[in-house]
């Protein structure tokens, strides 16, 4: 490996090297041809191999400008096409309404540990344009999005991704099949948009309700709502609520009328 492939700690690459997990990724993801894929943070290609087997429209978001060159070489037959398009920005501070069409996308990555949960608050709020994400992120993270109430993985990201995602493990990744091997265990997992999300009166109230439950787990809901209500608000809600309770005992139910009732009195 030539040394413009060494990983950068900083982008936290971590290549993956095993070919049934790479299959299993890219199956789990159903691309059917045609089919609009983003894929972010390709390292050296070998998932993007996999992804082009589907024949899809591919959108590959890199950052490292090392690999740049390499993935314009590799991928240039495809490039020329038009078949794929290779977008060398950091995908945390691109516009993404300067990539999306009228087709839905499905996204289908490794990603790097350090962007998952700011990268799946972002797809939060472009949620209407994916029609599934097909991720392998930190097993520690997937354990916070599929966590039940009353447990110290739940939380902020919990409540958002549910209510908004139907979400399945697929599969476990050990250590070992990646280059470098990272000291933590990862999980493939897929989210798919719920059809069947309870309504709530205002979604921004309902972030912000659900964001500041969890902004100091310690505190009772009364103290941590100060951010964001007046007292008189508070006191109007606690009528019918006990606020002394902890953000981590809400069930969605409970997130979604104390989102209403702020919104309602807001």
């Amino acid at each position: 490996m030539s040394k413009e492939f060494y990983h950068k700690k900083k982008w936290g690459q971590h290549f993956l090297n095993d070919p049934n997990i790479i299959r299993k990724i890219v199956k789990s993801a159903e691309i059917q041809p045609g089919e609009h894929v983003w894929e972010i943070g390709p390292g050296k290609g070998v998932l993007t191999d996999e992804i082009l087997n589907y024949n899809p429209q591919l959108t590959i978001f890199e950052i490292d400008p090392f690999l740049i060159p390499y993935l314009q070489e590799r991928y240039q037959d495809v490039l020329k096409s038009g078949k794929a398009e290779l977008i060398h920005k950091d995908v945390m501070k691109t516009n993404w309404s300067d990539y999306i069409g009228s087709d839905k996308i499905k996204i289908v990555a490794n990603l790097p540990y350090q962007i998952t949960s700011p990268l799946m608050f972002k797809i939060v709020d472009y949620i209407e344009h994916f029609e599934s994400v097909t991720i392998m992120i930190q097993k520690e993270v997937a354990d916070r999005i599929a966590a039940k109430a009353r447990t110290k993985d739940y939380g902020n990201l919990t409540i958002m991704l549910n209510y908004f995602f139907n979400i399945e493990k697929i599969s476990k990744v050990p250590p070992h099949l990646f280059t470098p091997a990272p000291k933590v265990h990862s999980t493939v997992i897929r989210l798919t948009p719920r059809d069947d999300s309870p309504e709530v009166t205002n979604i921004n109230d309902f972030k912000r309700v659900v964001r500041c439950a969890f902004s100091n787990r310690r505190k009772m809901l009364r103290r941590n709502f100060r951010d964001i209500m007046t007292s008189q608000q508070i006191d109007h809600i606690s009528n019918n609520f006990d606020l002394s309770r902890r953000g981590e005992t809400l069930s969605e139910a409970e997130f979604i009328w104390l989102s209403n009732t702020f919104s309602s009195i807001n």
